[in-house]
């Protein structure tokens, strides 16, 4: 069901950036058009490498201090389909990809994903909800569980 909804929207959004990209050509010229799809591109892409590697910086930190990356993991999604859309020639897709490298709009839109429900996998990352257990660091049982460890050995 959802595959078909994804198509449905590829094409959407291939049909309008004909139109804008027609429509702008028009205005412009076609030369003009060209060289601000490239212009736009060659932006988008460094701009991409500063915000992955600052991204990844946090994600690191999160991890180092014990919490789940959860939103860090969604935002790298958002820049890969960002760095996706600002390579992709056209005025919407790049417009979408310059959002998602401002960071106050990315940081946004992972909030409203996660809210949303679409990275349920990412919500918990493995926690026990009902522990404040750190899951990075090794397993340990509490002194006094009950438990009673020993060995065995059956005879017949």
């Amino acid at each position: 069901m959802w595959f078909r909804h994804f198509v449905l929207l590829f094409i959407a959004i291939a049909i309008a950036e004909v139109y804008v990209l027609i429509g702008v050509g028009g205005l412009i010229g076609t030369g003009p058009t060209i060289a601000l799809i490239i212009l736009t591109g060659v932006i988008g892409v460094n701009m991409l490498k500063g915000q992955g590697i600052s991204v990844f910086a946090r994600f690191q930190e999160k991890l180092a201090t014990g919490q789940a990356p959860a939103e860090e993991m969604v935002e790298g999604v958002l820049l890969v389909v960002a760095g996706a859309f600002l390579i992709t020639p056209g005025f919407l897709t790049d417009t979408l990809g310059f959002l998602w490298l401002i960071p106050q709009s990315r940081d946004w839109f992972a909030k409203k994903l996660i809210k949303l429900g679409w990275f349920k996998s990412v919500q918990n990352n493995g926690f026990d909800s009902q522990s404040d257990q750190n899951p990075y660091q090794p397993h340990q049982t509490p002194q006094d569980d009950g438990v009673i460890e020993g060995e065995y050995e059956r005879k017949d």
